[in-house]
């Protein structure tokens, strides 16, 4: 599920908004498979009708989702069951169950009394929303527990909810949602008014993250038929196409190649494949970088390039910091490496974790 969008006040906005004769309708595009994002993204329409007019609509487009219509019916009845009457009746579910490959949409939901002017308008939104690349990515949730984790590995000084909201792109309810989650975990510090922030977290905890991280991440895996490639190889390409313009910066080096620049003591010799960290399409990024590169259909195939749609944790850098540069950050590394099945190098990697914790690294 893609994260969403705040205007300069820090406030959630709607991927669209549609103006008809039946008032206006909220659109709000989202990805996902889980009734949790599902869940999150109706209430942060719930929350902005509270300032729209009695006659504005908010409904939710899950694309790409393997989601029943009947169990996201039933998601939606418990939603509007604890909303006040005159809210619940206003917030609706579309599912898209089209083909995109041959440009068909297919709405389907309980979302009536609209002309056929809005469903033309949704699948232009549908398909503009694709290329922006705000689908597939984390679920908002896991921005904020990344972020937060970030945070503690960069000993910055406790955020405020509002910070964390603009941070990451997120409503209220999750960040509340998440904060709750982990207060019930012992795993955040108790600053009051101060703001929050995680507590030093063991090698085995920073494993626990970077499991959940790599199981909600969409990675998308490349063989190369001419055996000829490497991820050094393909990782200088990367920089030279970033430099030059072709590339956007935001793409990370992951895996192996970027562990081994947070964890210098890393027992792995070469890298197997390139790991990119990225927040978009893959297909146009990874043609720059290797034309020859298919996608993996078969097990036996050995990967060289994993791409995958995440977002790294936005920093909250402090006055006059420098930025990270081309590297993914520690615990995008640490869930490349788990994933990869480098588990004994990722515990090591997670034990230099809290040792970076324990000796309260300075703020970067």
């Amino acid at each position: 599920m893609k994260s969403r969008d705040v205007n300069t006040e820090g406030r959630y906005r709607a991927d669209g908004r549609w103006e008809g004769p039946t008032g206006p309708i909220l659109v709000e595009v989202t990805r996902t498979n889980s009734m949790r994002d599902v869940r999150g993204a109706l209430v942060a329409l719930a929350t902005l009708l509270h300032g729209e007019q009695v006659g504005c609509r908010a409904v939710c487009v899950l694309v790409g989702s393997r989601l029943s219509p009947g169990r996201l019916e039933e998601e939606l009845q418990r939603v509007q069951g604890v909303l006040r009457p005159e809210l619940a009746s206003r917030i609706h579910c579309l599912l898209d169950k089209g083909d995109r490959s041959r440009n068909v949409a297919a709405f389907s939901g309980p979302l009536h009394d609209v002309p056929d002017e809005f469903h033309a308008w949704l699948d232009e939104l549908v398909a503009t929303e694709r290329l922006r690349g705000h689908s597939p990515q984390l679920p908002p949730r896991q921005i904020v527990v990344a972020t937060l984790a970030q945070l503690r590995l960069r000993n910055q000084p406790p955020v405020t909810v509002k910070r964390l909201q603009e941070t990451c792109g997120v409503s209220y309810p999750t960040v509340a949602s998440v904060l709750k989650e982990l207060s019930d975990k012992g795993w955040l510090e108790d600053r009051g008014e101060r703001g929050v922030r995680m507590r030093q977290l063991t090698s085995g905890e920073w494993m626990e993250l970077a499991r959940d991280h790599a199981r909600l991440r969409k990675v998308h895996l490349f063989t190369d038929p001419t055996g000829h490639t490497s991820a050094e190889r393909m990782s200088k390409r990367l920089v030279r196409l970033q430099g030059a313009g072709k590339l956007p910066r935001t793409i990370r080096i992951g895996g192996v190649l970027g562990a081994s620049r947070h964890f210098p003591d890393l027992d792995i010799t070469a890298a197997p494949r390139l790991d990119l960290s990225i927040d978009g399409d893959p297909a146009q990024i990874v043609e720059l970088i290797d034309a020859g590169l298919r996608p993996k259909t078969k097990a036996e195939q050995r990967v060289a390039l994993a791409v995958h749609v995440t977002r790294d944790p936005p920093a909250i850098p402090a006055v006059g910091s420098r930025r990270q540069g081309q590297w993914a950050g520690e615990l995008e590394c640490l869930a490349d490496l788990v994933e990869m099945g480098f588990i004994r190098e990722a515990s090591e990697m997670a034990d230099h974790m809290q040792r970076i914790g324990e000796q309260g690294r300075p703020v970067a």
